[in-house]
């Protein structure tokens, strides 16, 4: 009996070990394969337990440094939480990082940097630059095997952007994507700026997407952005241009 006790405790340190100084590229490959390939934690380095990385998205695109503090009470209800702790200065990220077995949850997330790391998203042809700070907070999302729901807010203070060659001021932006196991639903709108922006999209289940942009000049907006606003969309009675997306 006494053996059998000595050998269940030297497995159980030998278990211990191994997941203490597990490599920090595990949580990558966890990301990566809750994502579908979508986000990935570049760099990483140090343990599952503390560690850092660079948390990229979709085409290599690197939005923030990542710092994270495993959080152990979380195995006693069958789940691996992660702690994000933000750095002093942007770019940085915070909030919680939950895997189960209902999948990827986010909670409390709020990411802090500048808008310049959108502009890798866009095609180059359309998009030369974008300046301003962005903020977007994540209270609560679950990201499922197909499906996500929560909520995704946005704020981009003193937005700047080159669009296909044309300086544009659309002041402070704000953005609102609700998602649901049926899609999701996003609005988009400014305050001050060369243009009032006022859109809506939706994306069904399929990931089929379709919405309007409705975009009014003010009476100061450059002639150059009149003109390229002509050639891209309808206008409507009110002087507005509309765009359709489908």
């Amino acid at each position: 009996m006494r053996k059998f006790l000595k050998l269940f405790l030297v497995l159980l340190l030998i278990v211990a070990a191994l997941i203490f100084f597990a490599p920090a590229s595990l949580l990558d490959r966890s990301l990566d394969r809750a994502s579908h390939g979508q986000w990935r934690v570049a760099e990483a380095s140090g343990t599952l337990w503390n560690g850092s990385g660079m948390l990229t998205y979709a085409q290599g695109t690197v939005l923030t440094p990542l710092r994270w503090r495993f959080e152990p009470s979380a195995l006693l209800n069958g789940a691996a939480r992660w702690r994000l702790l933000a750095e002093e200065t942007a770019p940085s990220l915070s909030g919680v990082l939950t895997f189960s077995k209902r999948g990827l949850a986010l909670d409390g997330l709020s990411l802090h940097t500048s808008a310049a790391v959108l502009q890798t998203l866009l095609p180059p042809k359309m998009v030369q630059a974008m300046e301003g700070a962005l903020v977007v907070d994540i209270p609560s999302l679950q990201v499922q095997d197909k499906s996500q729901e929560g909520k995704i807010t946005g704020h981009w203070q003193n937005a700047q952007m080159v669009f296909h060659e044309v300086p544009v001021d659309l002041g402070n932006v704000t953005f609102n994507i609700d998602n649901h196991q049926q899609g999701s639903q996003s609005t988009i709108k400014n305050e001050g700026g060369a243009v009032a922006l006022d859109g809506s999209f939706q994306t069904d289940a399929s990931g089929k997407q379709q919405g309007t942009l409705k975009i009014t000049p003010r009476p100061d907006a450059p002639e150059a952005l009149k003109q390229l606003l002509a050639a891209s969309g309808s206008p409507d009675a009110q002087g507005a241009y509309i765009l359709e997306m489908k």
